[in-house]
């Protein structure tokens, strides 16, 4: 990729998920990439990174006007050629406030407004998937405290807020009315909601970089290891390729029109054989640095589509993949995993940290520190 020898400076924002080291650890794997960041958090070990050119930090602030200005600062500071936001806080501020940037033409390539709240909001997604024909569990709506008595769809149901919490989290499952209605009355439900059909079957991702609805980019991943309960991310992986669901990811951002980069949670229905669209993550993700190791840096594949440089679309590895955690709950499981050198220097991060260990080492300084103080 012959693109690669121009020199990009790349204004990495830290918002209100920390997923800046996957993101700091991706780019950095291409040498004509300067990283800069804004943070509100001097105590994360990124900030110890030697891959970092300069990081400025903030307090954090709720005010939406404030950080766009703290952003114009550090713009007036360095030559900046790209302004990458990685949450859907950031995201979804700079598109709002965008006239309100500086020097706006650095921003990168990011979706329209309505169509990122759409993506953002379950309710929204729900009725978008069904108005396309786009396969998808079955959605009922409710309003904020209205209780589900009696739901119009076959147990088991899953239970989940409309917005925000992410990662899982405000997810709940019932095998039966009885499950339900305990739920209820033990618990005030002070936000909208959706009642969704369970699918029998299995998580399975995919990961996209688009411009106007069409895929730039893509990989496609399957979970191999849970995390620490049903709902939340995988933390080992399988990057494969599924005709099928490709085509209804290809369907879903074309619909929406999608720009940037996008996470589409998806589960294979066993009932009747297809893949569905569960949810959208319109951000960065947690296993961003899984891709680039499978052959899809999709951080510096965004950077190069903002500056209008093409590309092919690139092709990735089916490996395994494991990230820190999936990493570290294999070798508790099975001592014996520790020898496997060969697979733990290429298929999880750790070959991130081999040069630059600091920030990893100030990771686990702070877990040692905060066991100590529990």
């Amino acid at each position: 990729m012959n693109v690669g020898e121009k020199k990009i400076s790349v204004l990495v924002l830290k918002g209100h998920i920390n997923l800046l080291p996957f993101i700091v650890n991706c780019l950095s794997q291409v040498k004509s990439v300067d990283i800069y960041v804004i943070s509100n958090n001097k105590n994360e070990g990124v900030g110890r990174s030697k891959k970092i050119k300069n990081i400025s930090y903030y307090p954090n602030t709720i005010d939406d006007i404030e950080w766009v200005s703290n952003l114009n600062k550090e713009l007036e500071k360095f030559e900046i050629d790209l302004i990458l936001p990685i949450d859907e806080y950031g995201i979804s501020t700079l598109i709002k406030y965008k006239d309100l940037l500086h020097q706006s033409d650095k921003l990168v390539l990011l979706p329209e407004l309505d169509a990122f709240y759409l993506a953002n909001n379950k309710g929204r997604l729900s009725k978008h998937l069904d108005l396309f024909n786009i396969p998808a569990p079955k959605s009922v709506l409710y309003n904020k405290n209205e209780i589900c008595k009696e739901p119009p769809i076959e147990f088991p149901i899953l239970m989940k807020p409309l917005e925000g919490l992410g990662g899982g989290k405000g997810i709940n499952l019932f095998n039966d009315e009885a499950s339900l209605k305990s739920f209820f009355l033990s618990n005030k439900v002070d936000y909208p909601y959706l009642i969704q059909n369970y699918i029998k079957g299995y998580d399975i991702d995919c990961s996209v970089l688009c411009k106007n609805g069409d895929i730039l980019a893509f990989t496609i991943q399957k979970g191999t290891l849970a995390g620490d309960s049903e709902f939340v991310p995988n933390i080992g992986l399988d990057f494969l390729f599924e005709e099928d669901l490709y085509n209804v990811v290809e369907k879903l951002m074309n619909s929406l029109n999608w720009s940037g980069v996008a996470h589409i949670d998806m589960r294979y229905d066993e009932s009747d054989k297809k893949f569905k669209v569960i949810e959208i993550n319109p951000r960065y993700w947690e296993t961003t640095e899984g891709s680039e190791i499978a052959g899809v840096n999709f951080p510096y594949l965004h950077c190069l589509t903002s500056l209008n440089l093409s590309f092919e679309l690139p092709k990735y590895k089916h490996v395994k993949y494991l990230n820190l955690k999936g990493l570290s709950k294999t070798i508790r499981t099975n001592g014996l995993f520790l020898f496997r050198l060969n697979f733990i220097f290429n298929n999880t991060p750790v070959k991130y940290y081999l040069k630059d260990p600091l920030p990893l080492l100030f990771i686990i300084y702070y877990k040692i520190k905060n066991m100590f103080r529990g």
